[in-house]
């Protein structure tokens, strides 16, 4: 991470519950805490977040960081299952179509009351289509969220509307069985819009930035050092242990070695990479956990850029990856060759989708590419794989490279950048091919699917779309047994693979150290690590 609305049968309302992302608490608490100790932890970050705005956040890191700061109406709990947070209670009409929301009595960081019309702010903001919110099409399952968003309507014909100052009322286009599940993520938070309009830079540095999470912003050391500590305004804030975390931006050598001093209670995902020489020792010696996480790391394609506006070519360099190599040798993770788009586990993919590594098909793809262009390998472009400068994109970009030189015969230069330029290009379609990822928000395959319904969605950024692909969706929204969802679904995803608009690699798992006494750390299937009951129960 992602949405949307379409209509379903209780039983698959039933379904999707019973197969929700259920995070683990890490090292489940046995003792009580001792009396007289700090209950201050550190971290690993890596690198300056993009932003703090929840309506904004896209990365894994930021989205991580915004749920720390802020909260919604509801919140992924310790068990693994979504709760009521900032809404005391929810009606859900017969249709399931009409949510009502009451709202518990809380505050925001600086005082100033939480109101229903926060949320509503918020939200239109997100949906005004001059405010730049890459996630702002998870909103769209709310009645004209996407006419809106398209500049079709204004943002007053939104079907979210506040009846009093703590009640609100969502009208959806298609009942959405996981919308509690939606409301817990960073789009759907409220923000204070009079505060915003005195403080139109607020989250830009820590003396303005105020929130209504578990943690406030205490101190913000660009490039170098996050604290964040308790948040006294907290209504939950009996629940929170920790009174500080220490947030660094230090690369993964560094933070290893960091943590191998005990500087460090927690280094690796979902913030930071364990290195990769690394991996094979810690794993013998028991030091690291590997948990599984729904996600795909694959190769957008700017498909308005030749070569990638040939499917044949795109597909030419899908075919002639050796995944298996890849995670054997480079990310040895025991992440899963992906030969489709989404993780295995969610259960669309029956068979791959393709042979990994199928050198001799990908060879003839891209001869038929050339001869029908006219033109002879000599003559093609050199290609660019750009990605966020770290040891592990540039070990499999490097992999990647020497893989199509020695199949295909094809040039490609490496492009590393910072992850803000990284995403300031992906947004702009400034890139021919980009290595980069997508995680899920929520346990269903139309979170990945849903990103290339069409090439105006601020996520997909391959300037791809197929009418094909955006019916095949649509129906199935309005399928009425799971059996013919799932076929839709199987379906749009085969259209998605034979165009292939995005090259998958491989399925994620991540990696991480943690320090013995940091317990009731919640760590989701979705990369969601949630620090709110986390505590230290002895200084190892």
């Amino acid at each position: 991470m992602r949405h949307i609305s379409y209509i379903l049968s209780t039983s698959l309302i039933l379904f999707l519950g019973g197969c929700a992302s259920k995070p683990k608490a890490k090292h489940e608490r046995k003792k009580s805490l001792k009396v007289n100790l700090e209950q201050v932890i550190s971290l690993n970050i890596v690198s300056e977040p993009q932003t703090l705005d929840p309506r904004k956040v896209r990365s894994l890191s930021c989205i991580n960081l915004a749920r720390m700061f802020g909260e919604g109406l509801t919140r992924v709990g310790k068990n693994g299952m979504t709760e009521l947070a900032l809404a005391e209670s929810v009606k859900i009409s017969e249709d399931k179509k009409t949510y009502t929301f009451k709202l518990k009595h809380s505050f925001w960081s600086n005082g100033d009351p939480l109101t229903a019309e926060d949320f509503i702010y918020a939200w239109k903001k997100s949906l005004s289509p001059s405010f730049p919110s890459d996630n702002a099409f998870l909103l769209y399952a709310i009645k004209n969220g996407k006419s809106i968003k398209n500049g079709e309507l204004p943002t007053s014909f939104l079907g979210a509307y506040a009846v009093s100052e703590d009640t609100i009322v969502v009208e959806l286009e298609h009942p959405v069985p996981y919308l509690l599940e939606l409301t817990s993520l960073p789009i759907f938070f409220p923000v204070n819009g009079q505060y915003e309009k005195e403080h139109p830079h607020w989250n830009m540095e820590a003396k303005s930035f105020i929130c209504n999470g578990p943690f406030l912003l205490h101190k913000w050391s660009h490039s170098n050092e996050i604290i964040a500590v308790k948040n006294p305004n907290y209504w939950d804030k009996e629940a929170v242990k920790l009174e500080k975390i220490k947030m660094l931006m230090v690369n993964e050598e560094t933070g290893f070695k960091m943590f191998e001093n005990k500087e460090l209670h927690w280094e690796g995902s979902p913030f930071s990479s364990v290195p990769i020489d690394a991996i094979n020792y810690l794993t013998k010696e028991g030091k690291i956990s590997s948990d599984p996480l729904l996600g795909t790391y694959w190769i957008r394609t700017n498909t308005s850029k030749f070569p990638c506006n040939k499917t044949e070519v795109r597909r030419a360099l899908a075919l002639a990856i050796d995944r298996n190599s890849i995670v054997e040798h480079i990310t040895q993770g025991h992440q899963i060759p992906a030969t489709g788009i989404v993780p295995v586990s969610m259960g669309l993919q029956q068979k791959p989708y393709f042979a990994d590594g199928s050198i001799e098909k990908a060879l003839e793809l891209f001869e038929h590419a050339l001869t029908s262009e006219q033109i002879s390998s000599h003559d093609l472009p050199d290609l660019t794989i750009m990605y966020v400068a770290d040891q592990r994109n540039h070990r499999i970009a490097q992999a990647i490279q020497d893989q199509w030189k020695s199949s295909l015969g094809i040039k490609a230069k490496l492009d590393p950048v910072e992850a803000k330029v990284f995403f300031d290009r992906m947004s702009k379609k400034d890139y021919q091919l980009a290595c980069g990822s997508w995680i899920a928000d929520f346990n269903d395959p139309i979170n990945f699917l849903e990103v290339f319904k069409s090439k105006n969605i601020g996520t997909n950024n391959t300037n791809w779309e197929s009418p094909d692909y955006a019916k095949a969706l649509e129906a199935s929204y309005l399928s009425s047994t799971p059996e013919e969802r799932r076929e839709h679904l199987q379906y749009s995803e085969k259209l998605l693979i034979d165009a292939m608009p995005v090259i998958p690699i491989f399925h994620y798992t991540m990696l991480h150290m943690q320090n013995q006494g940091l317990k009731d750390v919640v760590l989701s299937e979705s990369g969601h690590i949630d620090f709110k009951w986390a505590h230290l129960e002895e200084d190892v």
